[in-house]
């Protein structure tokens, strides 16, 4: 890969058209390695996701300085890899053992970005579609909710809903960030 640190940090930033990139140039490798010692492509998707998940948790944290992101990446997988199918630690000195501790810290990240994700589409919504999914959340009944907007019946405060909850959804699975944080 060309100029490595600036494709670190796009990489960091969640680029997609790195992300991109990665999947199309690395993945194949990876694939490759794993279905030449047994392993199916779900399983080369895993290893090439947790090793994603790690290089990008020890990137953040400032614990690498890597020379080529695509070999560390192979190495990484090669290792986890090995490790999953040993049963055992791997002793190569290479290796990175999975912790728990990084998954966590990885996992807050994404769950973060999620939900800033949805706190910003949430405010892309109306006023009263606003209302109505905070009311819905504190199990606020429909009989109130049919009362408190003036609602003809329970069908009206149903269909009030769904339609703001789709709307919702539709506004968060239409951003970029969607995609990326789904997978």
């Amino acid at each position: 890969m060309q100029n490595e640190s600036s494709f670190i940090q796009d990489f960091l930033q969640g680029d997609p058209d790195v992300l991109s990139k990665i999947y199309k140039n690395i993945f194949p490798h990876i694939n490759a390695y794993i279905l030449s010692r047994g392993g199916n492509k779900s399983q080369a998707e895993d290893i090439f996701q947790d090793a994603l998940v790690i290089l990008f948790v020890k990137l953040k944290e400032d614990k690498l300085q890597i020379q080529s992101f695509d070999k560390y990446l192979f190495t990484v997988c090669r290792n986890l890899w090995r490790k999953q199918n040993s049963g055992k630690r791997v002793t190569n000195v290479d290796s990175i053992p999975l912790i728990s501790e990084e998954l966590d810290k990885a996992s807050f990240f994404i769950e973060h970005q999620q939900w800033e994700l949805y706190k910003e589409k949430f405010e892309d919504l109306s006023a009263q579609c606003q209302e109505i999914l905070l009311l819905l959340l504190k199990k606020t009944s429909y009989e109130q909710i049919v009362e408190k907007f003036n609602y003809s019946s329970h069908v009206v405060a149903r269909q009030r809903v769904f339609k703001c909850k789709s709307r919702l959804i539709k506004l968060i699975k239409n951003d970029a960030r969607y995609r990326r944080l789904k997978n």
